[in-house]
Order: structure tokens, then sequence, then C-alpha cells
């Protein structure tokens, strides 16, 4: 898979405004990327990441967790990451996406962890064709994700801890 050409369309609510339309996701995550000034071998780790559901799915949470530091994080890679994280894992069978309208979220169960992606503010989204479950009232554990979130998306670089760790 050709990760920096990889384009999906992402489904819409049958009244939405929005015609469905392909949507390249690298760049989206490239600017993210820039917005957070990541290194080489965190580019590399998400480049990686994204030839997999799960990886998708943790590329989604470190770029939510690094959007803390910034003051204007560019957010526009979301969407189309979590489609594409439910797209992927249905194929290579990595994650499971669970959404709760409810909550507005989007749930994901990997092997590491369970994993939420609000996603209220996109309601043009088809969310309950993206996702593999469709569950009122998800029990989500709430752990926090977010502080191992670098740890696993170099998970997907083959790379030794102590050379990207300051």
């Amino acid at each position: 898979m050709d990760i920096e050409t990889y384009t999906l369309t992402i489904p819409r609510e049958q009244d939405a405004a929005d015609e469905p339309e392909a949507v390249e996701v690298w760049p989206l995550v490239q600017t993210a990327l820039d917005r957070i000034d990541a290194d080489p071998s965190t580019r590399d780790a998400a480049r990686d990441a994204m030839e997999h559901g799960d990886g998708c799915v943790v590329l989604a949470n470190f770029l939510n967790s690094e959007a803390k530091r910034v003051h204007e994080m560019d957010y526009r890679f979301k969407v189309p990451l979590v489609v594409m994280a439910a797209e992927l894992a249905r194929e290579d069978d990595t994650a499971t996406s669970i959404y709760d309208p409810d909550e507005g979220c989007v749930y994901f169960e990997t092997e590491v962890s369970q994993f939420s992606f609000h996603v209220y503010k996109d309601w043009t989204v088809d969310w309950p064709q993206v996702a593999d479950e469709v569950q009122e009232g998800y029990e989500w554990s709430g752990e926090d994700n977010q502080t191992w979130a670098l740890d696993w998306l170099m998970d997907f670089l083959d790379v030794p801890t102590d050379d990207y760790m300051v």
C-alpha cells in the first residue's frame, strides 16, 4: 500500500449536504505532524503505522495527545484517519470499531488498549456504516491512553526506545 497516495471515501449521512468524495489521508496527517513539529523518526513511525488498522488508531490517539501541546491543531486528519482505521482493521483484524450514538464517539478495541474518538461534531459522516458495531451505552474503560501514545506509535517502527526518548 502506498500510504502517501492512499485515498478513501468517507460515507455520508443520506441527508448530508456534502457528497462523498475521495480524500487523501497522508497529506492531512502530514499537516498535523508539521503542526506538532514531529521529528523524522515520529514521521516514519506514522507512515508505517498507517499500513495497519490498529496503527491508524494509535496514530490518531498520538496526534490527539500532542494537540494539547500546540496552540492551533489542524484536526482535518481526524475523520479520514478514524475511517481509515476502521476500514483497515476490518481487513487486517487488528481492531474492532464501535460507534456509540449516545456519546457521539467511535471506540476502538485493540490488543494494547481501548481508544475513543469524539465524532459528534462530524455529524454528516455515516458513523454506523463506518463502525463494525453500533452500541448505545458502550462501556469504555476510561483509562488514560495518551501517556503511552508515542511509545505505541513507535512500536510500528523498528527502532530501540533510546533512539527516540529524550
